[in-house]
């Protein structure tokens, strides 16, 4: 049996897993999907130097070429990215290059970041509607993150960017002669407030940022692999609605976590969470310091989802859901089915996930049944 490497298959492939797994937390004043024909800014020196991955094995394998977030916005051919501003970084990159560190594990978690004066970006916002500020992250072997400037937290060039992008993409900016109030007020609405802040990075950071500077859009857009640009332009176009979940809950402090009393210990890890792992433990003891809940993710679109049969069977749980697409992009959903079993002698969690599925692809007005099993046995505490 003859079999081709269709190498093209391989690409769209890894694009489309990059667009499936991006998760939108935030998305305000119609910030995204990019306006086509729409004019962008981008901020950030890792706009130039992507992170496909973390270091270790997975980080030292060589690709041809890797394309950055910038790099699938100008090849998307649907939107327009400032050169004057692009110029600007590539300009500074020559004199203070990427630092890959001191080896196996020494890379360090984030690059030094480009000053943004005030003239550069009340210069740059004249000319688009929409910044784009990426922060990036690295993650790997023998390097945990720390709580820390520049890793878990923003560092002060990060934070400083952000502040005077901001500050200067809150102007309501008319970019087009108008021919009448109605087509002005639209003009002038689509143009208020319109920074998004891109994700770059392997795990959560610190997300406080978003109440300091309450920008319009927020998406983790992890590390995509050397076709990682693509897959999350297809996101920022719109060619692609977000359906990815948040795999983690993001709580508002680092603090709120209960490893985080006993996380780093040169000698040992204290194992304090027994079987309030993750979620687990914010469903049933914090909820209150939840920022982000563990499955949180939006889309370009809405769907309204209905129990349509439920039945339990030799020892098998089954339901089934509608899944309709109620709004006005095509989109995927993703289905969560959680269990909140009682409380005998052991503890239980508030609810535990305990199955998942997720639609096609469905069209505006178009429905899908969804069927998830639950085997009640897989429920069930052992003493």
């Amino acid at each position: 049996m003859e079999k081709v490497l269709d190498w093209n298959k391989y690409i769209d492939k890894s694009a489309e897993t990059v667009s499936e797994g991006i998760v939108m937390l935030k998305n305000d004043n119609n910030a995204l999907p990019l306006r086509k024909d729409s004019e962008v800014a981008v901020f950030g020196r890792i706009q130039l130097n992507y992170y496909k991955s973390g270091t270790g094995s997975g980080g030292l394998v060589n690709v041809s070429r890797v394309i950055g977030i910038t790099d699938g916005l100008q090849e998307s051919g649907s939107v327009k990215v400032n050169e004057e501003l692009l110029n600007v970084y590539k300009e500074w990159t020559k004199e203070h290059p990427f630092d890959f560190g001191d080896g196996w594990g020494g890379e360090p978690w984030s690059q030094e970041e480009m000053p943004v004066d005030d003239a550069l970006a009340e210069k740059i916002s004249n000319f688009c509607q929409t910044a784009i500020v990426i922060f990036g992250r690295t993650a790997g072997e023998e390097n945990d993150n720390r709580f820390e400037k520049g890793a878990y937290l923003l560092s002060d060039g990060e934070e400083s960017m952000l502040r005077t992008v901001r500050k200067h993409f809150r102007k309501v900016i008319v970019l087009l002669n108008v021919g009448s109030i109605i087509d002005m007020i639209r003009r002038v609405t689509s143009a208020f407030d319109k920074t998004v802040v891109l994700l770059n990075t392997g795990g959560l950071i610190d997300m406080s940022f978003m109440d300091r500077y309450p920008v319009s859009a927020v998406m983790y857009v992890w590390q995509g692999g050397m076709i990682g640009g693509t897959g999350t332009a297809d996101v920022l176009t719109g060619k692609v609605s977000p359906s990815g979940k948040l795999p983690d809950t993001i709580a508002y402090s680092v603090s709120d976590y209960p490893s985080h009393e006993y996380f780093g210990n040169t000698r040992r890890n204290f194992y304090c969470e027994d079987i309030y792992v993750g979620y687990r433990y914010f469903e049933t003891f914090a909820p209150e310091k939840v920022q982000y809940p563990f499955g949180f993710g939006l889309s370009y679109t809405t769907f309204e989802h209905t129990v349509t049969h439920s039945e339990l069977n030799d020892g098998k749980i089954t339901i089934e859901v509608s899944v309709k697409n109620t709004g006005n992009y095509s989109g995927k959903e993703v289905i969560q089915l959680y269990a909140c079993a009682p409380q005998g002698m052991l503890g239980k969690p508030a609810k535990v996930l305990c199955g998942f599925e997720k639609t096609k692809l469905l069209a505006p007005a178009e429905s899908q049944i969804l069927t998830i099993e639950v085997n009640v046995d897989d429920l069930a505490s052992y003493d």
